[in-house]
């Protein structure tokens, strides 16, 4: 949201609000409401849109769902919506709506990724236009947009909540991860920013006393090249800062311990499964689960905190599957856990085969969450999912396991070990309190 507001044309009075930190007010005095919503946050950012439309105010929808649902369905609740990435098309669509009109049929989309200024991988670069092949990347240089205004976010409300400065290296990434709504919607392209930049959105941030830093990026490693140069570049700057990438960061030594010298302290990273062939099933093999143990063991001895992210109630996984996840992670020391059951992301490889099997079971939107059944399972009933994943969690943040596993985690930095000692003990009081984790702790 930073980002979006720092794209915004002068002569227009930006202010953010994001629900987790404060409540829309619904009555506020205002010409164009924007909305962005990742997976189940969609079914409230329509019933949000629809309030403000029926109070006279113009909406705009955009974000990752908007650009791969059908466009009909957010169109029913927004007067104009952008698809794709904003740079190329956000002036243009705020320029219109102040005249008082919208494109034709409401469509902002953006024809062309953007040119971050950086490296860029054309696995899936082109795309055929008649009998000719044209680069996806725009003219448009990433390094002339305006830059986040850092001293204000500190200010915000929402660095209260986060405590951390959001920043940005590459986007996209090259896996072909049936489920993953990123791949789909980057076209398994990957694109880095200018070192040079992220070095001065760096150095910008430690000037008004930030030092501890969110990579946004869903793949920082995606260029191994481009992420060691980012890597001995940041070491000298002194900061800390997590992010998610694929467990391949622990099988290239050299790519790891420049990470851990450059200050990396947390890594989500999605394992997914344990079983080769599950992992075969949603075109994940490289994450080679026979390697995880030893992967784990090279990030510990780092200090690097590892957040594993799993998916129970896949094809190929039986009954035991809860059970046995839960084994593994204490074995290996697992800082903290996501738990996942699959969702069929619209305009996923994985929702078009689902679609065609006839397996899913909820098309409300609003359900589409970390921990609902969504897709009919195959070598487990449907009781077994409901209760295995609860059992799981439960498991997984129990005192038992908690003691466990932090006697395991990396102690590297006692004030990072104490802070996720702190979440598993805050998240084992939330189950206490909460009979049911379906949704509600990723």
């Amino acid at each position: 949201m930073p980002a979006l507001k720092a794209l915004t044309p002068r002569g227009w009075d930006v202010t953010i609000v994001d629900e987790l930190v404060a409540d829309v007010d619904l009555d506020r005095q205002c010409d164009v409401v924007g909305i962005g919503a990742m997976g189940p946050q969609i079914k409230r950012a329509y019933e949000l849109a629809d309030a403000f439309r029926a109070r006279g105010k113009k909406v705009v929808l955009g974000g990752p769902w908007v650009s791969l649902a059908p466009q009909e369905a957010s169109l029913a609740h927004a007067d104009a919506i952008v698809v794709g990435e904003a740079e190329t098309v956000w002036a243009r669509c705020l320029e219109d709506l102040a005249a008082g009109r919208v494109r034709s049929g409401g469509v902002y989309r953006a024809e062309q990724f953007v040119d971050l200024g950086g490296t860029r991988t054309r696995a899936m670069g082109t795309r055929t236009m008649g009998d000719r092949k044209i680069d996806v990347f725009s003219e448009i240089d990433y390094r002339d947009l305006a830059l986040v205004r850092w001293d204000r976010w500190k200010k915000s409300p929402l660095y209260r909540v986060y405590f951390h400065w959001p920043l940005m290296f590459g986007r996209g990434c090259p896996h072909p991860c049936t489920y993953c709504a990123v791949q789909t919607f980057y076209e398994r392209s990957y694109r880095t920013r200018s070192i040079d930049a992220v070095i001065e959105d760096v150095r910008r941030i430690k000037a008004i006393g930030g030092k501890n830093l969110l990579f946004l990026d869903d793949n920082p490693i995606a260029d191994p090249n481009a992420a060691k140069e980012l890597f001995r570049r940041l070491a000298p700057e002194k900061i800390k800062w997590s992010s998610q990438c694929t467990i391949e960061i622990a099988r290239d030594e050299e790519l790891l311990d420049l990470a851990a010298r450059s200050g990396c302290v947390a890594l989500s990273i999605g394992f997914e499964s344990d079983d080769a062939e599950v992992l075969d099933g949603i075109r994940k093999g490289f994450n080679r689960p026979q390697r995880y143990e030893e992967d784990l063991r090279r990030l510990r001895e780092r200090g690097i905190q590892v957040i594993a992210l799993m998916m129970l109630g896949m094809d190929g996984q039986k009954a035991n599957v809860f059970d046995r996840t839960v084994e593994r992670l204490e074995r290996d020391g697992v800082s903290l856990v996501k738990l996942f059951t699959p969702a069929p992301y619209p305009g996923t490889r994985y929702h078009d085969e689902m679609t065609a099997q006839g397996r899913i079971l909820d098309d409300d939107w609003g359900g589409y969450d970390y921990g609902s059944l969504l897709v009919e399972p195959r070598g487990m009933t449907d009781d077994d999912l409901r209760s295995g994943f609860d059992r799981a969690y439960k498991r997984f943040y129990g005192l038992p396991s908690i003691a466990k596993r932090m006697l395991r985690v990396p102690k590297a930095n006692p004030v990072e070990h104490a802070a996720y000692l702190v979440a598993n003990l805050k998240t084992w009081r939330f189950l206490q309190k909460n009979p049911s984790a379906w949704g509600t702790i990723s």
